[in-house]
């Protein structure tokens, strides 16, 4: 009589844990790297990260800054740009 191979199932089994745990460490990875690039983008966001100031449209025009959009200063009452001194060559 021969005797079937357990072998195989067990191999299975192993597969199956393996991949359960891979998986679980990739989830935990993404909500580990998730909650940094929220505060990398809050940061790129910033218009003090730029070197400018938030002005009004009129005020950096005559300034000669450059105006620089979507950056916290939209976010102000009144609208508000940041602008960037610029040099002047």
């Amino acid at each position: 009589m021969l005797r079937p191979h357990r072998k195989s199932q067990s191999m299975s089994i192993n597969v199956i844990i393996v991949a359960a745990l891979a998986l679980i460490v990739l989830i935990v990875l993404a909500v580990i790297f998730t909650g940094r690039l929220k505060i990398f983008s809050e940061g790129l966001q910033s218009c003090a990260s730029k070197q400018g100031d938030c002005k009004t449209k009129a005020e950096c025009q005559q300034s000669n800054g450059a105006v620089i959009t979507q950056t916290e200063c939209d976010n102000k009452t009144p609208p508000e740009v940041c602008c960037v001194q610029v040099l002047n060559t």
